[in-house]
């Protein structure tokens, strides 16, 4: 190779580094550059993978480590700064890259020096892993009761192996989907949180919507009251309204629709993935946004009226898993 394309080179990475390091500019180039020279003949190349006995102890100033997944499980290399990585399974999970990133240790002081290089496809799955990561640390910081976990899936990302979860322990809502409870309760004990619900959509008419707040859709969904006697363990008011207040972060955007009509003549269950709306009554609304549709009982016999809700989240390859 050419000694000025090598010199260019060097040139495009000190300038890059410089950038996040600004501490670099205080060093001459040309001084880095004989260092570079003079120390790149001690560099210590090592293999590492199932085959060879090499581990990745570093015994030498400057070390070239290169490997599979020997090297990228359960290791922390010291001093660690520059990495290429190829991993590309067909299905990411979370928690395997995530412990790959332990090769970097703990090294907030040095974060300007570091530099990671892959394909486009895993970096848009590194990405979708920070956002899950920070939406499950946001919920972390506001519910520390422990009371709800869940987490933001984005791009076909798993959280992790399913024969490490016990059956029936995690519960999903994904991009696209509608959720419902599968009934309600219509005795005494939901008048009071029938008024409420009057009360917070009283400006908005049978068979219509309003962009509203996503704290207002998630206040509204935690107010009703399902039949937990019909559940079928998909619809949770708080798994659903925190799925909403995370979406928000993530997606940046603030709104969604409400929908409302009154008087209807709800009666049958339903499976808490099949809808309560009638034919077209979905397609009012723009599907760009997450919406609540909010249907008003009527009153028959010595039963009360009720709000029954259905979620709708905008169609995307993301979804929300929580413990049950």
């Amino acid at each position: 190779m050419r000694p000025d394309l090598n010199q260019a080179r060097i040139r495009a990475a000190y300038d890059d580094l410089s950038e996040t390091h600004p501490k670099i500019k205080s060093a001459e180039f040309s001084a880095l550059v004989e260092a570079i020279g003079f120390y790149s003949a001690g560099i210590n190349v090592k293999l590492v993978n199932g085959q060879t006995d090499e581990d990745v102890a570093v015994r030498s100033p400057y070390n070239l480590f290169v490997g599979g997944n020997k090297l990228g499980r359960g290791v922390t290399i010291k001093n660690l700064l520059v990495s290429y990585y190829g991993r590309n399974p067909r299905s990411p999970q979370a928690d395997t890259v995530l412990q790959h990133a332990r090769m970097y240790g703990y090294r907030r002081g040095d974060l300007g020096l570091l530099r990671l290089y892959l394909p486009h496809e895993l970096h848009t799955v590194f990405r979708a892993i920070s956002k899950m990561e920070r939406g499950l640390r946001d919920l972390i910081a506001r519910k520390q009761d422990e009371v709800f976990r869940g987490i933001y899936l984005e791009g076909g990302l798993h959280p992790t192996r399913r024969n490490v979860l016990a059956p029936g322990s995690i519960g999903v809502y994904t991009g696209g989907s509608i959720y419902n409870p599968a009934q309600i309760l219509r005795d005494d004990s939901v008048a009071e949180a029938t008024r409420k619900i009057d009360d917070l959509v009283k400006e908005i008419r049978d068979k219509d919507h309003r962009a509203v707040p996503l704290e207002l859709l998630a206040k509204v969904i935690i107010t009703t009251i399902p039949d937990d006697d019909r559940s079928e363990r998909i619809w949770d008011q708080t798994a659903i309204a925190e799925s909403l207040v995370q979406y928000g972060k993530l997606s940046e955007k603030s709104t969604g629709y409400i929908y409302v009509d009154r008087d209807r003549r709800l009666k049958e269950n339903r499976r808490e993935t099949q809808g309560i709306l009638t034919s077209g009554e979905a397609s009012a609304v723009p599907a760009d946004r997450v919406t609540l549709f909010m249907l008003r009982t009527a009153i028959e016999g010595r039963g009360q009226a009720a709000w029954w809700p259905q979620i709708r989240f905008p169609v995307g390859r993301y979804a929300f898993a929580f413990a049950i």
